[in-house]
C-alpha cells in the first residue's frame, strides 16, 4: 500500500470514528428532509435503536406544535445553505420517539456530493444545563428578594431611629424649660423671701 493509499485510509477511519464516537448526535438529511444517516449518539439522543432512524423524516425529531412550520426553515435552508447554530435567543426543543420532548442546542451545516447538497445537524441535549441555569436563577431571585426583605427592615428601622430622635428632641426641649421655669420661681422665690427676712432682721437689730 501506497503512501498516499495509506493517507486516505487514515482519514476515512478517522472520520468514522469521530462520527461513529461523537458526543454529540449528528444526523445527515437530504434536500426532503430524509434521514440517510445518524451516528449511535444521535440514535440514543431520540431513543431509537441501531438503523431505525434512517429513512424517516426530520420532522419525526420536531414537536409536533412545530413540525409544520419546521419544513418551511428547511425548504429554506436548502435555498440558501449556510453553517449556522439554531434557535439563538429562543428555546429549542426535540422530540424522542416516546413523543416526550427535551431542550437541545442545535449547529446546522452542509456538504455536496455528485451536485446534491446534504444537510448535517449536529445537536446536544441540554437539559442538564437548563435545569443548572433555572437553579441558578431561582437563587438570584431568591438571592433578591432577600435584599428587598432587609431593605425594607433597615428603612423601617431608620425611620424608627428618626422618630426616636425626634421625640429625644421633644424630651430635651421640654426639660430645658422645665430647668428654666425651676431658675425662675428660685429666683422669684429668693426675691420673695429676702425683702420680709430684712425686716425682720433689722426690728431684731433695733
Amino acid at each position: 500500500m501506497s503512501i498516499l493509499d495509506k493517507e486516505k485510509k487514515f482519514e476515512v477511519e478517522s472520520l468514522n470514528a469521530l462520527f461513529e464516537h461523537a458526543t454529540e448526535g449528528i444526523i445527515f438529511s437530504d434536500k426532503s428532509g430524509k434521514i440517510i444517516k445518524a451516528n449511535p449518539s444521535a440514535e440514543r439522543l431520540f431513543g431509537y435503536s441501531k438503523g431505525e432512524l434512517l429513512g424517516r423524516i426530520i420532522e419525526d425529531l420536531i414537536p409536533m406544535r412545530y413540525k409544520e412550520k419546521h419544513v418551511g426553515h428547511r425548504d429554506a435552508f436548502n435555498k440558501n445553505p449556510h453553517a449556522r447554530s439554531m434557535g439563538k435567543n429562543i428555546d429549542l426543543f426535540a422530540r424522542k420517539k416516546d413523543n416526550s420532548e427535551f431542550p437541545v442546542e442545535i449547529s446546522l451545516s452542509y456538504y455536496t456530493q455528485e451536485d446534491e447538497k446534504y444537510a448535517i445537524a449536529f445537536v446536544i441535549d441540554i437539559t442538564e444545563r437548563k435545569k443548572h441555569h433555572e437553579s441558578i436563577q431561582k437563587l438570584n431571585q431568591d438571592l433578591e428578594k432577600k435584599v428587598d426583605e432587609r431593605t425594607k427592615v433597615l428603612h423601617e428601622a431608620l425611620l424608627e431611629l428618626e422618630n426616636s430622635k425626634e421625640q429625644l428632641s421633644l424630651a430635651l426641649e421640654a426639660q430645658k424649660e422645665l430647668n428654666d421655669m425651676k431658675s425662675r420661681f428660685v429666683t422669684m422665690a429668693s426675691h420673695e423671701f429676702r425683702t420680709p427676712l430684712s425686716t425682720i432682721l433689722s426690728s431684731i437689730s433695733l
